[in-house]
């Protein structure tokens, strides 16, 4: 099977993303992230970003110590962009390969949920920022979140998943 791949540079290396749409994200080693493409009930996609830096992402974030990959992304979604979520299912990895360790990639594993609650926004414990949240259509995501062919097949992957 051929999968998706971007490549770009980051700190001065070039980095190679490849997504692999897969349920069983747990078989991949090491998860570095857990990201999620949360969905409302317009068939709206959730972006954020820290207020006035930065370009629209996913929520999420790296594992703390004997935390699954689903508490992370509880965790991080209420932290930055003060939210709960249910119905949470598995979508894929994105293998990532730096240039400089061609032989030790890292994985970040993508999940799609469903919004349950908006909570009042509150500053994210990382760095005291709150972050802007907003909710655009789903066909127009790669707009906001420019992740290359591997963000594209990726996104369309997880609105089909999610039944919109």
């Amino acid at each position: 099977m051929k999968y998706p791949v971007s490549t770009f540079s980051w700190q001065g290396t070039d980095v190679t993303n490849t997504w692999i749409k897969t349920t069983e994200v747990e078989n991949y080693s090491p998860i570095t992230q857990a990201y999620a493409v949360i969905f409302n009930d317009k068939n709206e996609i959730l972006i954020g970003r820290e207020k006035g830096k930065g370009k629209w992402c996913l929520p999420g974030g790296h594992p703390e110590d004997g935390e699954s990959l689903v508490e992370t992304l509880c965790r991080e979604v209420d932290e930055e962009v003060d939210v709960e979520i249910d119905n949470v299912k598995p979508l894929g990895v994105i293998k990532v390969e730096f240039e400089d360790a061609p032989n030790k990639p890292i994985y970040q594993s993508r999940f799609i949920a469903k919004l349950k609650k908006l909570l009042p926004q509150t500053p994210d414990p990382a760095n005291n920022n709150i972050w802007e949240r907003k909710f655009v259509p789903a066909k127009d995501i790669n707009e906001y979140v420019k992740w290359g062919e591997t963000g594209k097949a990726m996104f369309k992957d997880a609105i089909e998943l999610s039944g919109h």
